[in-house]
C-alpha cells in the first residue's frame, strides 16, 4: 500500500478518503463545502474597502474632536471670567489690582493650562495663534483698548473661527469614530471563520496604526505649514479665516493633510506588519507541529 494512510470512516467522511484537494484548496469535504466558491467574497472585499478608506479620514476627525471639546471647556471657563469681569463693570469702582489679577493670573493661566490636555497638533495650533511669550499684561490691553472698562468687557471673548471649528470637530470627530468602529466590526464578521481571528488582528492593528500615524502626521503637516507661512510673505490661501490667513490658516490646512498622510502610512504598515508577524508564527506553529 506504500504510504497511503487510512481513515476512519465518518458522518463527515462516510468513505475514509480523509483531506482532499479541491478547487477551494485541500481539507475534509465538510469543511471545502463551508468556504465560499471564487467570486462570492464580494461583500467581505467591498467591507476590506471601505475600511481602507474610512481609516484615513478618521484618525484626524478623532484628533480635531478631543481639541474641541477642551475648546468647549475652556469657553465655559471663559464665560466665567467675563462674569467676574461683569461684576467689577457693575460696582463701578474696578481697581488696577483687580484688574491685573483677572487678565493677567486667571485669563492668561487659564490659556496655559488647557493647552496641556491638547493633542500635539492641537497645542502646536494654539502656540500659533496666540504664542504663550506674547500673552498680553494689563498695560498691552489697556494701550490697545484705551481703558479698563473696555479691557474687562472684552477679557472672556474668544475667536469666532476657532469655535465654528470646534464645533465641526465635535460632531464629525465622534461619528467617524462610529463609523470606523461599525466598518472593523463588519470586516470582521464577514470573515471566513478559519480566518477570523487573523482578520480581527490585522484590522484592529491597522485603526491603532493609523490613529497614531495621523496623530503625529498632523503636526508634521502643522509645522510644515507654518514653515511654509513663513517663508512666502502673502500666502493666497482661500479659506475663511479672517486675521489668521497667513499662518493659523497654513498651520490648520497642513495639519490636515498631514494627519491624512500619516494616517494612510500609518494604517497599511501597520496592518502589514501585523499580517507578517501572524503569518510568520503560523509558521513556526506548523512547524513545530
Amino acid at each position: 500500500m506504500g504510504n497511503k494512510a487510512f481513515y476512519p470512516c465518518t458522518a463527515e467522511d462516510p468513505l475514509g478518503l480523509g483531506p482532499q484537494p479541491g478547487l477551494l484548496g485541500a481539507g475534509m469535504a465538510s469543511d471545502i463545502a463551508r468556504r465560499p466558491a471564487p467570486g462570492q467574497g464580494i461583500t467581505y472585499s467591498q467591507a476590506v474597502t471601505a475600511s481602507e478608506l474610512v481609516n484615513i479620514p478618521v484618525p484626524v476627525g478623532a484628533n480635531l474632536a478631543w481639541d474641541s471639546y477642551w475648546r468647549a471647556v475652556y469657553d465655559k471657563a471663559n464665560k466665567l471670567i467675563q462674569q467676574q469681569a461683569n461684576q467689577l463693570l457693575q460696582r463701578g469702582n474696578v481697581t488696577a489690582e483687580e484688574a491685573r489679577e483677572l487678565i493677567e493670573v486667571q485669563r492668561n493661566r487659564l490659556v496655559i493650562e488647557m493647552r496641556k490636555p491638547l493633542t500635539p497638533f492641537g497645542r502646536f495650533y494654539s502656540e500659533v495663534l496666540k504664542p504663550e511669550k506674547d500673552l498680553p499684561t494689563l498695560e498691552q490691553l489697556l494701550k490697545k483698548k484705551g481703558s479698563i472698562e473696555a479691557v474687562l468687557n472684552s477679557v472672556g471673548k474668544t475667536r469666532a473661527f476657532t469655535n465654528r471649528l470646534a464645533i465641526i470637530g465635535r460632531t464629525a470627530g465622534p461619528a467617524g469614530i462610529v463609523l470606523e468602529v461599525v466598518v472593523v466590526g463588519v470586516v470582521i464578521e464577514k470573515a471566513d471563520p478559519h480566518e477570523r481571528a487573523r482578520v480581527a488582528t490585522e484590522e484592529i492593528g491597522g485603526a491603532a496604526g493609523g490613529f497614531m500615524g495621523g496623530r503625529y502626521g498632523m503636526l508634521g503637516g502643522a509645522a510644515a505649514g507654518a514653515a511654509w507661512a513663513g517663508t512666502w510673505a502673502s500666502p493666497t490661501l482661500l479659506i475663511p479665516v479672517v486675521g489668521e490667513i497667513t499662518e493659523g490658516g497654513a498651520v490648520l490646512v497642513g495639519g490636515i493633510v498631514g494627519g491624512l498622510l500619516g494616517a494612510w502610512v500609518g494604517h497599511d504598515v501597520s496592518k502589514e506588519a501585523v499580517h507578517q508577524a501572524w503569518m510568520l508564527s503560523e509558521f513556526y506553529w506548523k512547524t513545530d507541529k
